[in-house]
Protein backbone atom coordinates (compact mmCIF):
# COMPACT_ATOMS: atom_id res chain seq x y z
CA UNK A 1 0.00 0.00 0.00
CA UNK A 2 1.22 3.68 -0.89
CA UNK A 3 0.12 6.51 0.99
CA UNK A 4 -1.53 8.77 -1.96
CA UNK A 5 0.18 12.33 -1.81
CA UNK A 6 3.81 11.55 -2.42
CA UNK A 7 4.85 13.71 -5.33
CA UNK A 8 6.02 12.83 -8.19
CA UNK A 9 9.34 11.71 -10.06
CA UNK A 10 10.86 11.52 -6.14
CA UNK A 11 13.12 8.99 -5.54
CA UNK A 12 12.30 6.68 -2.19
CA UNK A 13 12.45 3.08 -1.23
CA UNK A 14 9.84 1.17 0.61
CA UNK A 15 10.53 -1.26 3.23
CA UNK A 16 6.70 -2.48 4.76
CA UNK A 17 5.01 0.32 6.05
CA UNK A 18 8.42 2.60 5.76
CA UNK A 19 9.40 4.89 3.38
CA UNK A 20 12.95 5.88 3.15
CA UNK A 21 13.65 9.63 1.34
CA UNK A 22 17.12 9.43 2.56
CA UNK A 23 18.69 7.25 0.41
CA UNK A 24 22.68 7.78 1.11
CA UNK A 25 23.94 8.20 4.97
CA UNK A 26 25.80 10.93 3.76
CA UNK A 27 23.02 12.92 3.42
CA UNK A 28 21.85 11.89 6.55
CA UNK A 29 21.13 14.88 9.09
CA UNK A 30 24.00 15.05 11.74
CA UNK A 31 22.26 14.86 14.52
CA UNK A 32 20.06 12.10 13.62
CA UNK A 33 23.57 10.34 13.32
CA UNK A 34 24.46 10.92 16.62
CA UNK A 35 20.80 10.33 18.03
CA UNK A 36 20.75 6.84 16.18
CA UNK A 37 24.76 5.84 16.97
CA UNK A 38 23.40 6.55 20.79
CA UNK A 39 21.01 4.43 20.87
CA UNK A 40 21.81 1.49 18.43
CA UNK A 41 25.05 1.77 20.18
CA UNK A 42 23.91 1.62 23.71
CA UNK A 43 21.42 -1.22 22.97
CA UNK A 44 18.48 1.23 24.26
CA UNK A 45 14.80 -0.30 23.53
CA UNK A 46 12.52 2.88 23.21
CA UNK A 47 9.54 0.51 24.54
CA UNK A 48 7.92 2.39 22.08
CA UNK A 49 4.31 0.60 22.54
CA UNK A 50 4.48 1.49 26.70
CA UNK A 51 4.95 5.12 25.67
CA UNK A 52 2.12 5.17 23.90
CA UNK A 53 -0.08 4.25 26.90
CA UNK A 54 1.80 6.58 29.04
CA UNK A 55 1.01 9.64 26.17
CA UNK A 56 -2.46 8.53 26.03
CA UNK A 57 -2.65 9.00 29.73
CA UNK A 58 -0.63 11.97 29.44
CA UNK A 59 -3.04 13.93 26.50
CA UNK A 60 -6.04 12.89 27.77
CA UNK A 61 -6.18 13.75 31.37
CA UNK A 62 -5.81 17.37 31.33
CA UNK A 63 -8.46 19.14 29.66
CA UNK A 64 -5.87 21.50 27.34
CA UNK A 65 -4.19 18.53 25.96
CA UNK A 66 -7.26 16.44 25.46
CA UNK A 67 -9.06 19.39 23.39
CA UNK A 68 -5.77 19.40 21.20
CA UNK A 69 -6.31 15.73 20.70
CA UNK A 70 -9.74 16.33 19.75
CA UNK A 71 -8.47 19.25 16.96
CA UNK A 72 -6.74 16.52 15.45
CA UNK A 73 -8.97 13.96 15.09
CA UNK A 74 -11.85 15.51 14.49
CA UNK A 75 -9.84 15.79 11.02
CA UNK A 76 -10.15 13.21 8.81
CA UNK A 77 -8.24 12.56 5.32
CA UNK A 78 -4.69 12.46 5.71
CA UNK A 79 -2.87 13.17 8.76
CA UNK A 80 1.36 13.93 9.45
CA UNK A 81 2.81 14.48 12.52
CA UNK A 82 5.86 16.25 12.05
CA UNK A 83 9.23 15.49 13.23
CA UNK A 84 8.43 12.43 15.64
CA UNK A 85 10.49 11.61 17.71
CA UNK A 86 10.45 8.95 20.72
CA UNK A 87 8.08 10.44 22.57
CA UNK A 88 4.64 8.78 20.96
CA UNK A 89 2.66 11.67 22.03
CA UNK A 90 0.31 11.56 19.20
CA UNK A 91 -0.59 7.92 19.84
CA UNK A 92 -4.27 9.30 21.18
CA UNK A 93 -4.27 10.19 17.67
CA UNK A 94 -4.05 6.55 16.20
CA UNK A 95 -7.30 5.89 18.09
CA UNK A 96 -9.37 7.62 16.38
CA UNK A 97 -8.17 6.78 12.89
CA UNK A 98 -11.17 5.49 10.71
CA UNK A 99 -10.18 3.09 7.63
CA UNK A 100 -10.55 5.84 5.05
CA UNK A 101 -7.57 8.06 7.28
CA UNK A 102 -3.95 8.07 7.15
CA UNK A 103 -1.04 8.90 9.42
CA UNK A 104 2.09 9.58 8.35
CA UNK A 105 4.92 9.60 11.18
CA UNK A 106 8.25 11.59 10.00
CA UNK A 107 11.47 11.54 11.93
CA UNK A 108 15.33 11.40 10.44
CA UNK A 109 16.29 8.25 13.13
CA UNK A 110 16.35 4.88 12.17
CA UNK A 111 16.16 3.54 15.53
CA UNK A 112 13.35 5.78 16.16
CA UNK A 113 11.25 4.86 12.87
CA UNK A 114 11.91 1.34 13.45
CA UNK A 115 10.76 1.59 16.66
CA UNK A 116 7.18 3.29 15.61
CA UNK A 117 7.25 0.77 13.08
CA UNK A 118 6.97 -2.31 15.15
CA UNK A 119 4.53 -0.38 17.41
CA UNK A 120 2.23 0.57 15.24
CA UNK A 121 0.04 -1.97 13.46
CA UNK A 122 -2.59 -0.75 11.56
CA UNK A 123 -2.81 -0.74 7.35
CA UNK A 124 -3.15 3.20 7.56
CA UNK A 125 -0.26 4.17 9.22
CA UNK A 126 3.23 4.86 7.52
CA UNK A 127 6.46 6.30 8.45
CA UNK A 128 8.74 8.53 6.78
CA UNK A 129 12.08 8.77 7.15
CA UNK A 130 12.85 12.15 5.87
CA UNK A 131 14.69 15.26 6.41
CA UNK A 132 12.38 18.51 7.48
CA UNK A 133 15.00 20.71 6.59
CA UNK A 134 14.74 19.79 2.74
CA UNK A 135 11.69 20.49 1.09
CA UNK A 136 8.58 17.80 2.57
CA UNK A 137 7.64 15.06 -0.11
CA UNK A 138 4.39 15.55 -0.49
CA UNK A 139 2.33 16.68 -3.47
CA UNK A 140 0.67 20.46 -3.34
CA UNK A 141 -2.54 20.66 -1.33
CA UNK A 142 -2.70 17.18 -0.69
CA UNK A 143 -2.72 16.84 3.33
CA UNK A 144 -5.65 17.74 6.03
CA UNK A 145 -3.74 18.00 9.01
CA UNK A 146 -0.15 18.84 10.09
CA UNK A 147 0.92 18.28 13.48
CA UNK A 148 3.81 18.72 15.56
CA UNK A 149 5.46 18.60 19.08
CA UNK A 150 8.23 21.22 19.66
CA UNK A 151 9.31 22.03 16.15
CA UNK A 152 11.99 24.11 17.58
CA UNK A 153 14.00 21.63 16.66
CA UNK A 154 13.93 22.04 13.20
CA UNK A 155 17.12 23.90 11.69
CA UNK A 156 14.79 26.05 8.77
CA UNK A 157 11.45 26.13 10.91
CA UNK A 158 10.36 29.07 8.67
CA UNK A 159 10.96 26.87 5.40
CA UNK A 160 8.77 23.98 6.71
CA UNK A 161 6.19 26.23 7.90
CA UNK A 162 6.26 27.23 4.20
CA UNK A 163 6.06 23.53 3.12
CA UNK A 164 3.36 22.89 5.41
CA UNK A 165 1.27 25.58 4.01
CA UNK A 166 1.95 24.30 0.46
CA UNK A 167 1.13 20.88 0.57
CA UNK A 168 -2.06 21.34 3.07
CA UNK A 169 -5.42 21.28 1.43
CA UNK A 170 -7.67 24.62 1.50
CA UNK A 171 -9.52 24.79 4.97
CA UNK A 172 -6.34 22.42 5.69
CA UNK A 173 -5.60 22.71 9.28
CA UNK A 174 -1.84 22.84 11.37
CA UNK A 175 -1.75 21.96 15.19
CA UNK A 176 0.92 22.41 17.05
CA UNK A 177 2.75 22.23 20.97
CA UNK A 178 5.47 24.89 21.21
CA UNK A 179 7.63 26.32 23.92
CA UNK A 180 8.25 30.43 24.49
CA UNK A 181 10.19 31.95 26.93
CA UNK A 182 9.11 35.20 29.01
CA UNK A 183 9.66 38.37 26.84
CA UNK A 184 12.59 40.13 28.60
CA UNK A 185 14.76 36.99 29.67
CA UNK A 186 18.11 35.98 28.74
CA UNK A 187 16.54 33.21 26.05
CA UNK A 188 13.72 35.45 24.99
CA UNK A 189 16.60 38.17 24.13
CA UNK A 190 19.37 35.38 22.09
CA UNK A 191 16.39 33.97 20.60
CA UNK A 192 14.66 37.41 19.10
CA UNK A 193 18.20 38.88 18.64
CA UNK A 194 18.61 36.08 15.74
CA UNK A 195 15.74 36.98 14.26
CA UNK A 196 14.33 33.46 15.45
CA UNK A 197 10.75 33.20 14.77
CA UNK A 198 9.72 31.37 18.40
CA UNK A 199 11.52 34.01 19.78
CA UNK A 200 7.99 34.56 21.23
CA UNK A 201 4.08 33.51 20.55
CA UNK A 202 3.54 37.02 18.73
CA UNK A 203 6.08 36.63 16.10
CA UNK A 204 5.83 32.90 15.74
CA UNK A 205 1.74 34.02 15.18
CA UNK A 206 3.05 36.75 13.05
CA UNK A 207 5.33 34.78 10.72
CA UNK A 208 2.82 31.99 10.25
CA UNK A 209 -0.44 34.50 9.67
CA UNK A 210 2.66 36.27 6.81
CA UNK A 211 2.50 32.81 5.20
CA UNK A 212 -1.07 32.83 4.42
CA UNK A 213 -2.38 31.32 7.59
CA UNK A 214 -5.17 32.31 9.90
CA UNK A 215 -4.88 31.23 13.39
CA UNK A 216 -7.74 30.09 15.30
CA UNK A 217 -7.05 29.57 18.56
CA UNK A 218 -4.19 28.99 21.43
CA UNK A 219 -3.57 27.86 24.79
CA UNK A 220 -1.36 27.67 27.17
CA UNK A 221 -1.08 24.71 29.29
CA UNK A 222 2.58 24.63 30.87
CA UNK A 223 4.17 26.88 32.64
CA UNK A 224 7.82 26.40 33.93
CA UNK A 225 11.36 27.62 35.13
CA UNK A 226 14.50 26.34 33.99
CA UNK A 227 15.29 23.26 31.78
CA UNK A 228 12.84 20.28 30.97
CA UNK A 229 15.57 18.18 31.36
CA UNK A 230 19.08 18.25 31.67
CA UNK A 231 21.10 18.64 28.65
CA UNK A 232 18.72 20.85 27.25
CA UNK A 233 19.78 23.66 25.03
CA UNK A 234 17.63 26.36 26.34
CA UNK A 235 17.20 28.11 28.41
CA UNK A 236 20.06 29.88 28.56
CA UNK A 237 19.37 30.98 32.62
CA UNK A 238 17.95 28.38 34.86
CA UNK A 239 15.90 31.95 35.90
CA UNK A 240 13.66 32.06 32.54
CA UNK A 241 10.07 31.34 32.42
CA UNK A 242 8.63 29.46 29.98
CA UNK A 243 5.26 28.39 28.59
CA UNK A 244 4.56 25.78 26.25
CA UNK A 245 1.21 26.49 23.96
CA UNK A 246 -1.29 24.73 21.78
CA UNK A 247 -1.61 26.44 18.99
CA UNK A 248 -4.11 26.01 15.82
CA UNK A 249 -3.73 27.32 12.03
CA UNK A 250 -6.22 26.94 9.22
CA UNK A 251 -5.20 27.40 5.46
CA UNK A 252 -7.30 29.81 3.92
Amino acid sequence: MKPAPIKENISYTQDGNVFHFILEDESRPQWSKALDGFLAGNHIDLQMKRKYEEQREIMTKDEKRKRFVDFVSAVKGVKVDLASGPSGYFSPFLDTLTPDDTFIITDACPTVIAAHSAACDKENIFLFDTDLDRPLPFKDGSIDIFTGNLLNNVDNYEGLISEVYRCLKPNGKFAVIEMFFEHGCKTYEHLKSEGNIWASFETFSSYCEGVGFVKVGSEIFNTRKGRISEGDLYPLDDNDCSEDRTIYFEKK
